[in-house]
């Protein structure tokens, strides 16, 4: 039992009474009634309005749907016709030099007719269960297709954005005219107006929950694999379990759209509730087992079909890297959707690659670079023989020995480091902090050990892992739900019921989602005065406070309560006496410097940062909000752009001035702007967090002797304990 389930007991002595929900009725006259009037379920009306948003408009999800279900259709016709239809061995073979020219195609392919007359009844009864699968995807998709035909009449007659704009539109403009038809038309008759955060609860409600469910390590994720060790497991399988378990299903916690069960919000119904939901994970869990062959033998095929001509091109496709799910929910702000989410990974992606790559085991390369020279030999020598002597690839196995043998030659490849790179991995390290902002402590000062870049393997995964963890996705779900997840039921019926506000004309939310530093900050990250939480309701690893940051960057026009308005104002003059006297803050000044590796436009950035408040006076400078908007704006397509595509003054957090050089200006938009901005935000709060870990240390008189030892190999650094607590249980 840990310390989150042993205090639950502290957070509440009586039981929570939930008054019933006070309802505005809004009644509207003949002539002014609307279609859009009190919709009755803005969650999935939203999330409709978001996807219909970033798919493009109608056609491109009228295409998807379609495509989807074509893909399926074919594959399962495939997988059929390949199983009985096909001649792939010759009764009597000719012999490997003998001209083939006889041979026709249709001599490989059975006629139809008569091989359909070889099914069996078993073999016709799977057909049709097939066939009713490809039947329900097609009813899902036909409604789909309905509702967002809807959707784009919401999009032109109530937005006013006609198809032909969809894609020149940010989503940030389609939120004002969303709260603007609000005043029109009162889609939500709880409530008169609607703020951008409640745009954001309503879209992120689940997700809001799950990235919270995740930073308090009340999932557990870890397996302890044999010859692997310690292992992350968050595939989409387990997560799209997770979801049906705690949102999309009639015996989940939650009834209707945003409402948590009475029974959930009760201190005395805990246990049974809890009872309950470990036998919903009893059936989910045999549901997997059950169903675990079909599906794994779907997804080998699917993985076939997929890669099959990547593989034939660019064999090295699965040794490339990319974010794991469970980065995107570890290294997710609360409030943040998915295309902020993208951008920001996306930005971290290159620096995240090369520090990957800085780690080589000498040993391996040795061995690796001896294999490749062997099959590289061994692919051009039959290659070259083929060439001279045609004949040669009519032999059995000869074109699979060229190829197994290149594909081995790219892959052993990428195990041999590049002998003229140079890396530093701290230095990496803090590249890609500015950008995935959440990072346990330390990654900052162990990244160049071998034991971070193992652990940071699990948010940044190989392409091949990805697609192994997904081929084993039913079994490792069911063990995580049976054996895993079933003992902790107790403690997650506690953290819905203490971590659920019901926010008015939103529902029921999590209160992390709120974003209120007074109530689930971190005193290692906003400072003292700010917050009075233990380390129960506390966020880990400065969720809260970036989240906030990161939301009111994007939503610039949004207004925060009191206690985040103070944060700001602290944070501010932090960032101002930084600035002004940058040999206390050191090491913030070389986490803006290695901001200049990412290219002339950051380096400029910074340089302005810099050179601002030094400017003489009647110098050639400009307010942001002053500048040219029109300039600003990005000629392509708009639907991926992260916050408003302009500037407003006083807006942000701040570690850029209002004042900046216009020349560096011109080289940058709103966007890289705004994105530069919160890189620096979170680097100067990973600083601020720093110093105060230091300082505890002084306090304790332990920093320089552990210091030392760490750095001599002969002691662990015991606050590493505590820092690896955030990202490990």
């Amino acid at each position: 039992m840990n310390t989150f389930q042993t205090n639950y007991q502290s957070l509440e002595n009586d039981e929570i009474e939930t008054s019933p929900e006070s309802v505005i009725v809004h009644v509207a006259s003949e002539g002014s009634k609307s279609r859009w009037n009190h919709i009755d379920d803005l969650d999935s009306f939203f999330r409709k309005i978001y996807k219909f948003h970033q798919k493009h408009g109608f056609s491109c999800i009228v295409a998807e749907e379609c495509i989807g279900i074509l893909f399926a259709f074919l594959l399962l016709c495939g997988i059929f016709y390949l199983s009985h239809c096909v001649n792939f061995v010759f009764d009597e073979p000719p012999s490997p030099l003998v001209n083939r020219t006889d041979i026709q195609l249709s001599d490989l392919f059975i006629p139809l007719s008569e091989c359909a007359a070889s099914f069996s009844f078993g073999y016709w009864l799977l057909f049709v269960i097939f066939m009713l699968f490809i039947a329900g995807k097609c009813y899902k998709a036909t409604r789909a297709i309905y509702s967002f035909k809807e959707i784009e009449q919401f999009y032109e007659s109530a937005l006013k954005i006609s198809k032909n704009e969809i894609n020149n539109v940010t989503w940030h403009e389609v939120q004002c005219r969303l709260r603007e038809v609000q005043h029109e038309q009162q889609m939500c008759v709880h409530k008169s107006d609607l703020t951008e955060l409640d745009i954001y609860h309503r879209v992120l409600r689940n997700k809001n929950y799950m990235v919270a469910l995740v930073n308090k390590n009340i999932l557990p994720l870890n397996l302890k694999l044999p010859y692997v060790g310690e292992w992350v497991y968050f595939s989409p399988t387990l997560e799209y379990n997770l979801e049906l378990l705690f949102f999309g299903s009639l015996l989940s916690p939650f009834k209707g759209t945003g409402t948590l069960k009475e029974e959930y919000k009760k201190y005395s119904k805990r246990k049974e509730v809890a009872h309950q939901l470990g036998r919903n994970m009893l059936i989910l869990g045999f549901l997997n087992l059950t169903l675990s062959p079909f599906i794994i033998v779907w997804r080998i095929i699917s993985y076939i079909y997929t890669y099959s001509g990547s593989l034939r091109y660019e064999p090295s496709v699965f040794g490339t890297r990319k974010w794991s799910p469970y980065a995107r929910v570890y290294l997710r702000h609360f409030n943040e959707l998915d295309h902020e989410l993208n951008a920001r990974l996306g930005r971290a992606y290159k620096p995240a690659k090369e520090y990957m790559k800085s780690f080589s085991n000498p040993l391996v390369a040795i061995i690796a670079n001896f294999l490749r020279s062997g099959f590289g030999f061994v692919a051009v020598f039959f290659l070259a023989w083929g060439i001279f002597k045609e004949p040669l690839f009519q032999i059995e196995s000869t074109l699979l020995i060229i190829t197994v043998a290149s594909l081995a030659f790219c892959a052993l490849s990428a195990l041999i480091p590049d002998e003229n790179a140079v890396f530093y991995p701290q230095h990496l390290m803090q590249r890609m902090v500015a950008d995935i902002h959440y990072v346990p402590d330390h990654f900052k000062t162990l990244a160049h050990t071998s034991n971070v870049r193992d652990e940071f393997s699990h948010l940044f995964q190989y392409h091949i892992t990805f697609v192994l963890e997904d081929l084993v996705g039913p079994l490792a779900t069911a063990y995580i739900l049976l054996v895993q997840l079933r003992p902790r039921t107790l403690e997650i019926v506690d953290f819905f019921r203490c971590f659920t506000v019901d926010v008015a004309g939103v529902g029921d939310v999590c209160s992390f989602a709120l974003m209120d530093v007074s109530k689930h900050g971190n005193q290692q990250w906003v400072g003292p005065g700010h917050t009075k939480t233990d380390q129960v309701q506390q966020a880990e690893d400065g969720k809260t406070e970036l989240s906030l940051i990161h939301f009111k960057m994007m939503n610039p026009h949004w207004v925060p309560p009191d206690p985040s308005n103070r944060f700001f104002d602290e944070f501010k003059e932090q960032v101002i006496t930084a600035r002004a006297a940058p040999g206390q803050m050191n090491a913030y000044y070389s986490s803006l410097n290695s901001l200049t590796t990412m290219g002339s436009k950051y380096a400029s950035l910074v340089n302005s940062i810099h050179q601002s408040q030094h400017l003489p006076a009647g110098s050639t400078s400009m307010t942001l909000s002053s500048y040219n908007k029109d300039h600003l704006r990005m000629k392509g397509g708009l639907s991926h752009a992260e916050g408003p595509p302009y500037l407003v003054q006083d807006a942000l957090p701040s570690l850029t001035t209002n004042e900046i050089d216009v020349h560096s200006v011109q080289e940058l938009n709103p966007m890289e702007l705004r994105a530069a901005d919160m890189s620096l935000s979170a680097l100067f709060l990973h600083e601020v967090h720093d110093r105060y870990i230091d300082s505890a240390r002084t306090q304790n008189n332990q920093s320089q002797p552990i210091l030392q030892n760490v750095e001599n190999g002969n002691e662990e650094d015991p606050l590493l304990d505590i820092r690896r607590a955030n990202y490990v249980n």
